[in-house]
């Protein structure tokens, strides 16, 4: 059997031998999504999980070692505290956390959540643990083949934005209808946040930042307000 334990505290679909909740042929395509279409197997670090007290400590570290300040671990403190937090993931690998990111409660438009902080271990940056794999001569022609599994950002982004392929009546009521993210459309681009759909969105920070991951095609005009911990930054 085999689990793909996405965002929300449960998983959205197994694949077994009695097929996924969202049908066989909805399973599989999200699956070759999210292990990018190059194995028959996943392959890198282990499903994501959500984060429970007993690893706040860990995120702290995680949070401070991968930023430069203490403001990202200070923002998921406060989103805790105000209630504001929604959703925290972990994509952990030999005992160690790897990967991590929040997903709050925005004040405005209602029901939709904002993607932030999110942070991959330094030593584990880039693929870097794929280096470790016997089959890949680094620097060699399958580089980037090997390595790519072994993104930890890469792979909790294709799990989240796998979210949103499955069919809504099979979705947990607290799924948000759409994730703000401000960060580089370069990168988010890649796995479904969309700029382009940002770009009628009314917000405190710069819309060439913006961008949003959600059904459908449209552009929606909107308000932004931000959780009370952002503004506290």
């Amino acid at each position: 059997m085999l689990g793909i334990w996405a965002a929300f505290g449960r998983p959205f679909f197994i694949l077994d031998s009695e097929g996924p909740p969202c049908g066989p042929a909805c399973g599989a395509s999200i699956f070759r999504k999210v292990t990018a279409g190059r194995f028959a197997m996943v392959v890198g670090p282990d499903f994501s999980t959500s984060v429970n007290e007993e690893h706040y400590e860990e995120v702290d570290r995680l949070l401070k070692s991968a930023f430069p300040t203490d403001a990202e671990a200070r923002l998921v403190r406060q989103l805790r505290a105000d209630g504001d937090m929604i959703f925290e993931s972990r994509k952990p690998w030999d005992g160690k956390i790897g990967g991590y990111f929040a997903l709050s409660r925005m004040s405005a438009p209602e029901g939709w959540a904002c993607l932030a902080p999110m942070a991959v271990r330094p030593e584990w940056q880039g693929g870097r643990l794929a280096e470790r794999n016997p089959n890949m001569a680094v620097g060699g022609p399958k580089d980037g083949m090997y390595r790519g599994p072994w993104r930890f950002g890469s792979r909790m982004l294709q799990e989240l934005a796998a979210n949103y392929e499955i069919p809504l009546e099979r979705l947990p009521a607290n799924v948000p209808k759409t994730i703000v993210v401000l960060g580089k459309p370069s990168f988010y681009g890649r796995y479904g946040f969309s700029w382009q759909r940002a770009q009628k969105l009314k917000s405190p920070y710069p819309l060439a930042s913006t961008l949003i991951l959600r059904r459908g095609d449209d552009v929606p005009e909107a308000e932004l307000v931000y959780p009370r911990a952002f503004s506290d930054l």
